[in-house]
């Protein structure tokens, strides 16, 4: 079996605080029970070359900000993929993203059971339309604070932007402390103005 070990994500960028972890990537020629699903994201090679053919943001993704760790052949699997090709799919993911969005909003105005996980999808569907939105125009992101530094920055204080962050990191890892209502009520106020440059980016991106 041929295998390549990756670093990717914040780590690569520069951008590791105490609520980061370390994103690592096993492409692997065939399934190894050896490889932790739990440690590692595990791709074949076929995958990884059609993820490619398709311009998927996750191909832009590693092929931007990838680090290879160790190979078994020698060779830098990524590297001889070359340019992922042209990603096309940005009005219909970046519309995805506004109805996540919406979506989880109206359900954290509807109750506060579960406001922690509605607050982390809003925080995935405002970055992850950010990140969709800088690759259709040509200046990928993959910064988790990507909607406050493309082109046109979300217009919101950063502590609200922090809220839904830390949302994120307690939603998906149990680390940090809890929302307070506060919290909850700050992120709630500013979210007409997400949905306001998420309607107007749209009308840019959109055919």
């Amino acid at each position: 079996m041929t295998t390549h070990f990756y670093a990717f994500g914040s780590i690569c960028r520069g951008e590791i605080d105490r609520s980061s972890d370390i994103d690592l990537l096993a492409c692997v020629s065939s399934p190894s029970e050896d490889i932790d699903p739990e440690t590692f994201s595990v791709y074949r090679h076929d995958r990884l070359r059609q993820l490619w053919r398709h311009g998927n943001p996750f191909a832009w993704h590693l092929h931007l900000e990838s680090r290879l760790l160790f190979s078994s052949d020698g060779q830098d699997f990524i590297a001889s993929l070359g340019l992922p090709s042209k990603y096309v799919n940005g009005p219909a993911d970046c519309a995805q993203f506004a109805r996540l969005f919406a979506e989880s909003r109206s359900e954290l105005l509807r109750t506060l059971n579960s406001a922690t996980f509605n607050l982390s999808c809003m925080f995935l569907a405002t970055r992850n339309f950010a990140t969709c939105y800088s690759l259709h125009v040509g200046k990928p992101c993959f910064s988790r604070n990507s909607p406050l530094i493309v082109d046109v920055p979300l217009a919101v204080q950063k502590t609200v932007f922090d809220v839904l962050s830390r949302a994120r990191v307690l939603s998906t890892r149990g680390l940090g402390s809890t929302l307070s209502p506060t919290d909850i009520s700050t992120v709630l106020s500013a979210a007409p103005i997400v949905s306001d440059w998420m309607s107007s980016l749209l009308s840019e991106v959109r055919p």
